[in-house]
């Protein structure tokens, strides 16, 4: 480089001076080197560059695939989520317990009228073999008839009297167990969501699929279970 700079400062040296100079300069291994090792960073630079957005590109695409409900989150469209009920209950100890509860005290009216419709039947038994007998009196049958029409009507209306209970009981632990849940989606959904739909699922429902990508169910449930923990302590 120093040697061109002399070149143009000195404007007497002749031509064939020149020419000579010239030819040494474009010749001169130090400068070809200089131009390769230029080339060379240019080509670096291109190739890191090239790399850094392909990269880039890989890890996107690698983010996007691995996590859609995250990138659903971030997206302009409506984000729907989904939680199955049968999972819920199952899996939900107050739901359990509640259903335990109702099915014992089922299990309770049912055997009461087991006994008591036994206890008529032994009654209706014994009045047809005195009947057979004829050892009755009129009277006797007919107070005996009349007894055994109210009790019959006494264990009828028990017997409606026990549906209605359980009917009400049952009403009151659906309702119980439903806004358990939806308290729970909820808390979940807004703490980490903020979904526009969440839909429920359960067997016949008439949602035909739903992608497990986008349900939460489990996260639900362990809302659910941690929350009654600690109304229960």
């Amino acid at each position: 480089m120093d040697e061109n700079i002399n070149i143009n400062e000195s404007a007497d040296i002749n031509n064939t001076s020149d020419n000579n100079f010239s030819q040494i300069s474009e010749n001169d291994p130090t400068k070809t080197n200089s131009k390769k090792h230029g080339w060379i960073q240019i080509f670096a630079f291109v190739v890191l560059f090239i790399g850094l957005i392909v990269l880039y590109i890989l890890h996107f695409q690698n983010n996007k695939s691995s996590n859609p409900l995250q990138n659903s989150i971030t997206g302009e469209n409506p984000l729907m989520l989904t939680v199955n009920n049968d999972s819920i209950i199952k899996y939900f100890t107050l739901a359990e317990l509640l259903t335990k509860d109702l099915q014992t005290e089922a299990e309770k009216y049912h055997q009461d009228l087991q006994s008591k419709q036994a206890t008529l039947e032994e009654k209706y038994k014994n009045y047809q073999a005195n009947l057979q007998k004829n050892i009755l009196t009129q009277t006797q049958i007919q107070n005996a008839e009349k007894q055994l029409q109210q009790e019959a009507g006494s264990l009828q209306g028990l017997q409606e009297q026990y549906t209605q209970i359980l009917a009400m009981k049952e009403m009151s632990v659906q309702k119980e167990i439903t806004d358990s849940i939806i308290n729970a989606t909820q808390r979940v959904n807004k703490a980490k969501y903020n979904a526009d739909y969440v839909l429920a699922t359960s067997t016949g429902s008439a949602i035909i699929y739903a992608n497990k990508v986008y349900d939460i169910t489990d996260e639900v449930i362990k809302e659910l279970n941690d929350t009654y923990k600690k109304s229960s302590n």
